[in-house]
């Protein structure tokens, strides 16, 4: 108890004497500046009750602090923390970031005010930044980015590009699968991109949308015929590089494993799984992964309080929040205020049956690429 008495005190006074003090630290020392923000900040950051808006010193620590954190996630807690005015605008370029957890979060803060919302549609009604813009709303997932997607979906008026774009946006979770078939059923959705949302719904992972989609969306031909028995299958030979093609691309294993530094990080690293898995437990691993789901790796769903389920890894869990790794390799930062219920899934991230998108012999091709994936010399 006294060590964080003390420690609270500690950080009060690195407070008074930084911010408050009239010293000022010359421009052609960043350096200096960016330690003395850095500890300023953490100050504040422990200190509970605060107002750091009291004090010119904290607000301009503060704000160069963001600034220096643009882009990256500690860009949003900082945000999150402080809640500075004006900040929208710098949480607006943030959704250009390269990291897409942060363009991400950025995107949630933004939609959580009436002056966030209006900027985001602003970018929308851009054409230089609509696409970025639909791509991060599809990645978020909750209901004010799906209203926001189907209003796109459902405007002829927009460019194709922008329309198929919403539509793939849409694609990703439930909540936006479910409004794609709510625009079909009512005849809203654009005619040119029909093709497209019957391809993706018929690859969902949720069955009572697949089942819906069938009955309004055109659906594509699948692969459908039986496989030959798992034993069989391992007889038959494939190509490498057709397979490293398909694990790249059409099969989307690449979307959630990482091979050699291609890939995303998401699933267990398959750099190398040829010196792991027999022929026949890759077959089988492929063709059924919720039957062998590694630790560390099961499937969580978190519903929120606004009725958004956001499902993936579990990355980590406090008393303050719990991460979860979506299928997209986003970390998705949930406050536990926000939780309603976390619960782990029998069933993979991965969807099963990976011979209905590529055929039998790109799947074969696939597992005669990864039986090459072993442990360099």
């Amino acid at each position: 108890m006294k060590t964080h008495r003390k420690r609270w005190i500690t950080a009060g006074i690195l407070l008074f004497a930084y911010a408050a003090s009239p010293i000022q630290i010359h421009a052609a020392d960043p350096d200096t500046q960016a330690r003395q923000d850095a500890v300023i900040v953490r100050a504040l950051e422990r200190l509970e009750g605060f107002d750091y808006r009291t004090s010119p010193g904290a607000v301009a620590a503060v704000l160069r602090e963001i600034d220096r954190a643009a882009g990256t996630p500690r860009f949003v807690e900082l945000v999150k923390r402080f809640q500075p005015d004006g900040i929208e605008k710098r949480l607006l370029a943030s959704l250009d970031s390269k990291n897409q957890s942060a363009a991400v979060e950025s995107a949630q803060l933004l939609l959580d005010s009436d002056n966030g919302r209006k900027l985001i549609r602003q970018r929308l009604a851009n054409a230089d930044t609509a696409i970025s813009t639909i791509n991060v709303l599809g990645l978020l997932g909750n209901g004010r980015a799906v209203s926001l997607l189907s209003t796109v979906a459902e405007n002829a008026e927009l460019p194709f590009d922008q329309r198929r774009g919403s539509v793939a946006a849409l694609a990703r979770n439930k909540p936006g699968q479910q409004k794609l078939v709510e625009l079909a059923t009512k005849k809203t959705l654009v005619g040119d991109t029909l093709l497209v949302a019957g391809a993706l719904l018929s690859r969902s992972n949720h069955q009572d949308v697949k089942q819906a989609a069938a009955k309004v969306l055109p659906q594509p031909a699948l692969d459908d015929r039986p496989l030959p028995p798992v034993d069989q299958l391992a007889k038959l030979s494939g190509d490498v590089k057709a397979g490293q093609v398909m694990f790249r691309g059409k099969g989307t294993c690449a979307n959630c494993h990482i091979v050699s530094g291609f890939g995303k990080d998401v699933g267990p690293n398959l750099s190398e799984i040829g010196n792991k898995l027999s022929r026949e437990a890759m077959i089988t691993a492929v063709l059924l992964p919720s039957a062998g789901i590694s630790h560390n790796y099961e499937n969580f769903s978190v519903l929120t309080d606004d009725g958004q389920v956001v499902t993936g890894l579990k990355i980590s869990e406090t008393d303050r929040e719990v991460v979860i790794r979506t299928v997209d390799a986003i970390d998705r930062k949930i406050s536990k205020d926000q939780v309603e219920l976390i619960r782990k899934s029998e069933k993979s991230i991965m969807p099963e049956n990976l011979h209905h998108l590529t055929g039998q012999q790109g799947l074969i091709d696939v597992v005669e690429y990864m039986t090459t994936l072993k442990k360099k010399p």
